[in-house]
């Protein structure tokens, strides 16, 4: 026999619609978020949607500054450098696990998949949704290491990884070209078998966000 399916309880319902809301944008970067405007929207109690800030404050999508109330997180030049180097070691990280374990043949093999599709994705009109196949290219570096505690740190921050990757498009280069050829070149570095060029152009896929001095 079967367990009972068990109702998600109502602050994880909760967490769940407006983590929604946040990465598909709906609430802005900075924009205050009223537990109760939010209370009466979700027609529940203050308790619950409390809960649930303060889980998306944990996960880093909420800040919680005290006698201002909650609000969608706001990139700083600081907070998309610390972002980005997070990033950037886990993927450094898993890519040297691919090498160590003989699977470079399996993540080129991905790595030119996702890159198709990216590219066959190009011309996409929603930005969220282009953005959603440009960060697959990345995941295939987490998933082709098969490690499961460095998938568990991905992908605690993969949420925090699109908004920034959003974030870029919208407000810093709109260009999505320049992602594609930086992808061309990691993946081609990597099939010429110099792998200390691909972990270079890595980084450099990232300094875009280093804090300026």
């Amino acid at each position: 026999m079967h367990k009972p399916i068990k109702k998600a309880p109502i602050r994880e319902q909760i967490y769940d619609i407006i983590k929604h809301n946040i990465i598909e944008g709906k609430y802005e970067p900075g924009s205050k978020l009223s537990i109760t405007s939010l209370s009466k929207e979700l027609n529940v109690s203050n308790s619950p949607v409390r809960e649930a800030i303060s889980m998306l404050n944990r996960d880093g999508l909420v800040d919680v500054y005290p006698n201002s109330g909650p609000s969608v997180i706001k990139f700083s030049e600081r907070r998309l450098a610390h972002i980005a180097q997070a990033i950037l070691s886990m993927l450094l990280g898993a890519f040297e696990i691919c090498q160590q374990t003989g699977q470079m043949d399996t993540l080129i093999d991905l790595l030119q998949k996702s890159l198709k599709t990216q590219i066959d994705h190009l011309e996409v009109e929603e930005m969220q949704e282009y953005v959603r196949y440009s960060i697959n290219f990345e995941g295939v570096f987490i998933a082709c290491c098969d490690n499961p505690y460095i998938t568990r740190q991905y992908r605690q921050i993969e949420d925090l990884f699109y908004m920034v990757v959003l974030y870029n498009h919208w407000y810093i280069d709109k260009n999505r070209n320049h992602t594609v050829i930086e992808h061309q070149q990691i993946l081609g570095a990597i099939k010429s078998g110099n792998y200390t060029l691909a972990k270079d152009l890595l980084s450099a896929h990232y300094n875009r966000f280093q804090l300026t001095q």
